[in-house]
């Protein structure tokens, strides 16, 4: 399992996520986050071509969009978290 750090744009949007989602939606997202540290290259990510130089991903899952990059082998460092907003 890789190490993880969140950027300051990412804890903003997990604190206004967490203010207005349901517990499963919650749950739903540790999951995700812990699938992607866990098995940062896994199948459904695609290539999010935001700066070349560092490339990301995004995966989706459910209504979840979470991009993310990894810096180095064993450093996943998650950067946007996206959701529709209501």
């Amino acid at each position: 399992m890789a190490e993880y750090l969140f950027t300051r744009h990412f804890f903003e949007e997990l604190s206004v996520f967490e203010k207005s989602v349901s517990p499963s939606d919650l749950r739903m997202l540790e999951e995700v986050l812990a699938a992607i540290v866990d098995t940062p290259n896994l199948p459904g990510r695609v290539p999010s071509f935001y700066d070349p130089t560092s490339p990301s991903y995004l995966y989706r899952s459910g209504n979840l969009l979470i991009h993310f990059r990894v810096p180095n082998p064993g450093l996943v460092e998650f950067l946007n978290l996206f959701w529709p907003r209501v």
